[in-house]
């Protein structure tokens, strides 16, 4: 029995020192601005990399790093950040910015100094909101989604430290790609601000011409006869009922006898004057529009 027990005891000291081996994470040397253990950066995007992260301290005195490993080793992406930010013994005002290639994961670290002159949260919408990093990097457009995340940056550093950080020709193919993104979007907009007041001008000039149309239509049959119409058929009517029923009668006669004229009697000349009062009217209204 004793002999069981020493010998469990051996095999739970040779245990111990291997399981505590087993459950740490592996952390990959530093080696400068840029350590791609995964070897996903192009040589230009890390050249880029390491030149910004020089302006960056130069300017704001925030000392800039990016990790890319395969694998975190069963842990989550934050705390795998935090242990290497302590592994490499990175100062109060450092920033790392770890990715997991195999698994699409990331994380940043920051050191007391960073934190407050940045914000966990404008380092957290660096990631996600601010820029494409997040989709981009998940579908492993390692380049353009570092490059895109710096852009980004370089504007969140330039608010938070009132300082002009020069990109010049930094994550050149980035750059290029919002500018070509942001055009058609802005020529969109005009576009859509020029039809807009075409149609607006539009239904205005049709409102416009509906209401002249409207009033000459009123002023025509709105109210039967106008007053130049009163005023014919009264000089009418009063030349009629001045005539003798003789002569009436005389003329009626003779004009039957030679079977001449127009043969239009008082009522033809009413009705032919309500015409006239209406072309009178029409001209009249053509003259006040």
């Amino acid at each position: 029995m004793k002999k069981i027990m020493s010998l469990a005891l051996c095999l739970l000291m040779i245990l111990l020192p291997l399981s505590g081996a087993i459950g740490e994470a592996r952390l990959p040397m530093e080696r400068g601005a840029v350590t791609d253990d995964a070897d996903v950066l192009s040589a230009q995007t890390a050249s880029d990399i390491g030149e910004y992260a020089e302006r960056v301290e130069s300017e704001t005195g925030i000392d800039f790093y990016v990790a890319i490993v395969h694998f975190l080793d069963g842990i989550d992406a934050q705390t795998y950040a935090d242990r290497l930010f302590k592994s490499w013994h990175l100062d109060d005002d450092a920033m790392l910015l770890l990715g997991a290639a195999g698994e699409d994961t990331f994380a940043t670290a920051m050191g007391t100094y960073a934190k407050k002159k940045i914000g966990e949260k404008n380092a957290e919408n660096l990631m996600f909101t601010s820029s494409s990093f997040s989709e981009l990097f998940k579908t492993q457009q390692y380049d353009m989604a570092f490059g895109k995340y710096f852009i980004a940056l370089n504007t969140l550093l330039s608010k938070q430290f009132d300082s002009s950080i020069k990109l010049k020709n930094l994550f050149k193919a980035a750059q290029t790609e919002s500018t070509t993104t942001q055009t058609p979007t802005q020529s969109t907009v005009n576009f859509g601000s020029q039809l807009w007041s075409e149609v607006m001008e539009a239904i205005e000039d049709n409102t416009a011409d509906y209401q002249v149309y409207h009033e000459q239509r009123e002023r025509r049959s709105g109210n039967g006869v106008s007053a130049s119409g009163w005023i014919v058929l009264a000089i009418i009517a009063y030349i009629v009922l001045r005539q003798r029923p003789t002569q009436r009668a005389g003329k009626y006669r003779k004009n039957n006898d030679r079977r001449s004229g127009c043969g239009c009697g008082p009522i033809g000349w009413i009705v032919s004057l309500l015409g006239l009062n209406v072309l009178i009217d029409s001209l009249l209204g053509r003259r006040r529009s």
